[in-house]
C-alpha cells in the first residue's frame, strides 16, 4: 500500500509513520509534505498514491484549497485537530475522519476501512454522515482543561489553566510559565496540552510554544521573512514563527 502523508507538524508526521509501520510494515510511505504548495507540486509531478493521510490545517493554507486547485482521485483520511472542518471533510472523498493525537486504533481503524471500501460504498455515505454528527455533537460539548496538576516541592498542586501565559519543551520536557513567572514542569506532551486548551485563549506558535493571547505583547520582524513573538513574562528563547503562522496569529488576536 503506497501512503502519502500531508502534515506540517514534525513530531506528528513521525508518530503516524511509526503507526502505520506498525500496523503494516509493508506500507511504502512516498513521501511526508507540510504545504499545500508543496502538495500541488507533488501531485502533478507523481503518480497518484492508494491512500493519503492529511492534516487540514497547514504551514501555508487550508488543505481544502486544493480541491480548488486540482482533481484528487485517490481517497484520503483526515487528521486534525480542529472540529470546525469536520463537514468540509466530508464532502470530499474521505474514508475517515481522525481527531488528534491519532492513535493505533483510530489509525487501525481507517486502514480497514481503506480495504473494505468496496463492501460499504452502498452504505458509506450514511455511516459517515452519522459517525460526524456523533463527532460534532461530542466536541460542540467538550470541556476544556480547567487547571494542571503541577508537582511543587514534595507536594502536587493544582494550577489554573487561565494562569499560564505560555508553555514549552526544551530538552525534552515541557514546562508551563505563570503570569507571575512561576515555572512547572508539566508532564504532557504539548500535543496532548494543545488538545486540551481551549483554542480561543491558547494558540501553538510553532514546534516549541503554546501561548496565551493576554501573554502577547507585540509581533516584530525578525529575518529570513520569520518573525518573532514577545510575551510577557520574557520567554527563555526567542519565539521565531514563519511569515504564514505569524499572519495566522494577527488574524487570531483580531478575533
Amino acid at each position: 500500500m503506497k501512503i502519502i502523508i500531508v502534515e506540517d507538524e514534525y513530531a506528528a508526521a513521525s508518530n503516524l509513520k511509526s503507526i502505520l509501520y506498525d500496523i503494516d510494515p509493508n506500507i511504502e510511505i512516498l513521501a511526508v509534505i507540510e504545504s499545500v504548495k508543496d502538495l500541488f507540486k507533488w501531485l502533478k509531478n507523481n503518480n497518484s498514491p492508494d491512500l493519503g493521510f492529511f492534516d487540514i490545517q497547514l504551514s501555508d493554507d487550508n488543505v481544502f484549497e486544493i480541491f480548488s486547485m486540482t482533481g484528487i482521485n485517490f481517497p484520503i483520511i483526515f487528521t486534525t485537530a480542529y472540529s470546525e472542518y469536520a463537514i468540509n471533510a466530508f464532502k470530499v472523498n474521505s474514508i475517515d475522519y481522525i481527531l488528534k493525537p491519532v492513535s493505533l486504533e483510530s489509525v487501525r481503524f481507517g486502514i480497514e476501512k481503506f480495504k473494505s471500501q468496496e463492501n460499504l460504498k452502498g452504505r458509506l455515505s450514511e455511516y459517515k454522515l452519522r459517525k460526524m454528527l456523533l463527532e460534532l455533537n461530542k466536541l460542540s460539548s467538550k470541556k476544556y482543561k480547567k487547571s494542571f496538576l503541577v508537582h511543587h516541592r514534595d507536594r502536587f498542586i493544582p494550577v489554573e489553566t487561565r494562569t499560564f501565559s505560555y508553555f514549552y519543551i526544551t530538552n525534552g520536557v515541557v514546562y508551563g510559565v505563570t503570569t507571575r513567572n512561576k515555572k512547572y514542569v508539566i508532564d504532557y506532551t504539548l500535543e496532548e496540552i494543545e488538545n486540551q486548551l481551549d483554542p480561543d485563549y491558547f494558540k501553538r506558535v510553532n514546534r516549541q510554544y503554546i501561548v496565551n493571547r493576554k501573554s502577547i505583547k507585540e509581533i516584530t520582524l525578525f529575518f529570513n521573512s520569520r518573525y518573532c513573538l514577545l510575551v510577557t513574562p520574557s520567554s527563555p528563547e526567542k519565539i521565531v514563527m514563519s511569515k504564514t503562522k505569524s499572519s495566522q496569529i494577527r488574524k487570531w488576536l483580531e478575533s
